[in-house]
């Protein structure tokens, strides 16, 4: 395992976006006007991050909202080591490096509420065929592509580190799999971009195809999202 800390430099380019935030449009959303949310704490604790109108177009802000009326035993409960909230992560903790035991909240999707009921999803991908995968990694194939995750914390860091372990296929077969992490963390809520760079086919479909090598970083690169959202 090699660790580096580093300062890391997040170029954002094509769509609208400032800061942490980004304006686009959700494709085929139903013609009403929603809440997009983050419940890292929970529906009763959700925050409201942006907000979606009849026609789709979509403004979403991570930055500057407020978790002080959280109350700290709910965070606590909803809150977990650094090591574990990522969507992929080292088969050991001790090779992610220092900060494994940061406390830290993942948020898979953004959700969707109208006048408070919970009405949606919205998958960040740039690829619609990640979506199944996403929803069922045990029988779905995964394929090479990115999708994107909003990741909570309450300190600033900067982790640089790579590891390898092996993933048991059958009694003859284990493969190497391999993450990459590069990201500047700041406190508050973070985008967090996962690029499946590889992906490794069993024989016979012993299993679903699954991910070999997947690099972890910043949002780098906003109009490369496709927002597609999932109605209840």
């Amino acid at each position: 395992m090699k660790a580096i800390v580093l300062t890391l430099l997040t170029t954002v380019i094509g769509t609208v976006a400032w800061a942490q935030g980004i304006q686009g449009e959700i494709t085929s959303h139903p013609k009403k006007a929603m809440d997009m949310v983050l419940m890292p704490f929970g529906l009763d604790h959700s925050i409201i991050a942006g907000q979606v109108d009849k026609k789709g177009v979509f403004s979403i802000e991570l930055g500057g909202k407020d978790t002080q009326k959280v109350p700290q035993d709910v965070k606590s409960m909803f809150m977990s080591d650094l090591f574990f909230n990522f969507h992929f992560r080292c088969g050991n903790g001790d090779d992610f490096g220092e900060y494994r035991d940061v406390p830290a909240a993942r948020i898979d999707y953004v959700r969707l509420l109208q006048k408070g009921q919970w009405a949606g999803t919205v998958f960040m991908v740039s690829d619609e065929n990640l979506i199944p995968w996403l929803e069922d990694e045990a029988y779905q194939p995964a394929v090479k592509g990115t999708f994107w995750e909003v990741l909570y914390l309450e300190d600033e860091l900067t982790v640089s580190a790579s590891c390898t372990s092996s993933k048991f296929v059958d009694a003859d077969t284990n493969v190497d799999v391999t993450y990459a992490y590069e990201l500047a963390l700041k406190p508050g809520f973070n985008w967090v971009e996962y690029q499946i760079e590889e992906v490794y086919q069993t024989e016979d479909d012993q299993m679903a195809a699954f991910p070999s090598k997947v690099k972890i970083t910043n949002l780098s690169d906003p109009s490369k999202i496709k927002w597609i959202g999932k109605y209840y």
